[in-house]
C-alpha cells in the first residue's frame, strides 16, 4: 500500500473559492482536483527537467513516516 502524506496549504478565501468552484465544475472533489494540478506540474517539470529520482530524497523532519511501536 503507498503510504500519504497530508500537508497544511494556506489559501486567501478568494483562490480558495475558485478552486471549490473549478473542481465541482469538472465534477471533480477539491482533493482530487487538486492532485491532478500537482501531478500535472511534476509531469510537466520531468518532461522538461528529467526525471526526479525521488528514492535519493528525503522528506523534511516534521514529515517523517513513524515507525510503528512494535518494530522499534
Amino acid at each position: 500500500m503507498k503510504s500519504k502524506k497530508e500537508f497544511t496549504v494556506r489559501l486567501d478565501t478568494q483562490l480558495y473559492k475558485k478552486l471549490l468552484y473549478v473542481a465541482e465544475k469538472e465534477n471533480n472533489s477539491l482533493n482530487n482536483h487538486l492532485l491532478h494540478i500537482i501531478r500535472s506540474n511534476v509531469q510537466y517539470f520531468e518532461k522538461t527537467h528529467g526525471k526526479i529520482n525521488t528514492a535519493a530524497l528525503t522528506l523534511p523532519e516534521d514529515t517523517q513516516e513513524e515507525t510503528p511501536e512494535n518494530e522499534r
